[in-house]
């Protein structure tokens, strides 16, 4: 058996047995392209060797383009690859045992969003939007119109629960409690969790929102809790343009992202007091070592806290 046969086996694996999510087996496939690009796809298995990964490990790190993040990823590719080779004896040997494969990341924090930003972005009543949308008008309320109010919804619940893109375009109308107010996540490696919205009133717009999709597309449209422009699911790639956007029209200097309001959601938790291992639950951490992250960026906000009250001068005042 060669290397690509051995590629296709171990994605069927992961998308049959291990029943991975449709992104990291896009993720594994691009790895292991790379990975064959620099071995050679058609060699054979019977000749593999650590010889090959660090090869291909020394030419990422030596590609300035390529950043620590995305070498770090592929190496975690292959270290999984190697592993199930080995365990269904395509190779002699599990070579990772004998080789470093540590790569180290530069210390980077969350990109958050400070407190007037996420006013700024909220400040636009998604109620006065939905004046517009009559059964007259529906016909012709413009795209623009819809992603505009999408945007917003999309914002409102991101910052509100932390949820990550890729699992808010999952959500369906079903999968949602307004009694209980909750929402039922199937997050990363199939695991579910619920989150809550903390009023009633983002479940209200939730509601509002279901019913603006079907005054404008029709009371046929999917069960999708958000839907594009054209009345059809949303995407991630959909929302992160969407929120971009809208951004861009309020003004604010700087791209905004969905995982921003992700990180900002544990941020503003974490700096109102709330214990880590909820905020843990909240975001769907598997450890709780991912979540504590985000307590140097609550440090941060204390210390710049602390500088403004600037208790020296009021000490040495007194």
């Amino acid at each position: 058996m060669d290397l690509s046969e051995a590629c296709v086996l171990f994605l069927e694996h992961c998308e049959i047995e291990k029943k991975l999510s449709p992104h990291t087996i896009s993720a594994y496939r691009g790895d292991l392209e790379k990975f064959k690009i620099q071995v050679a796809p058609k060699k054979q298995l019977a000749n593999f060797s650590e010889a090959w990964i660090e090869s291909a490990i020394h030419i990422w790190r030596c590609d300035p383009d390529l950043k620590a993040s995305s070498v770090k990823r592929r190496v975690a590719c292959i270290k999984v690859f190697v592993r199930w080779l080995f365990q269904r004896k395509l190779i002699r040997s599990n070579f990772l045992e004998r080789i470093h494969l540590s790569i180290k990341l530069p210390k980077r924090l969350p990109r958050n969003l400070q407190t007037s930003e996420i006013r700024t972005l909220v400040a636009l009543n998604p109620e006065s939007m939905l004046l517009g949308l009559s059964m007259d008008a529906a016909a012709t309320w413009a795209r623009r119109n819809w992603d505009q109010l999408t945007a917003r919804l999309v914002i409102e619940i991101l910052t509100l629960t932390g949820i990550r893109v890729g699992e808010l375009v999952k959500v369906r109308i079903q999968d949602i409690d307004h009694g209980l107010r909750q929402i039922h996540i199937l997050g990363k490696g199939n695991r579910e969790r619920k989150v809550v919205f903390p009023d009633k009133v983002t479940s209200a717009r939730v509601n509002a929102y279901r019913q603006g999709a079907m005054t404008k597309f029709g009371r046929e449209i999917s069960d999708a809790l958000l839907v594009n422009g054209l009345g059809r699911p949303a995407t991630d790639q959909y929302i992160r343009r969407i929120v971009r956007v809208f951004a861009q029209n309020a003004q604010l200097s700087r791209r905004i992202t969905p995982h921003m309001l992700r990180h900002t959601a544990a941020t503003q938790l974490l700096e109102a007091g709330v214990d880590i291992r909820f905020v843990q639950k909240l975001l769907g951490h598997a450890s709780i070592t991912t979540t504590e992250i985000y307590t140097h960026v609550a440090d941060h906000a204390l210390r710049d806290r602390i500088s403004q009250v600037n208790i020296r001068k009021r000490l040495e005042a007194a």
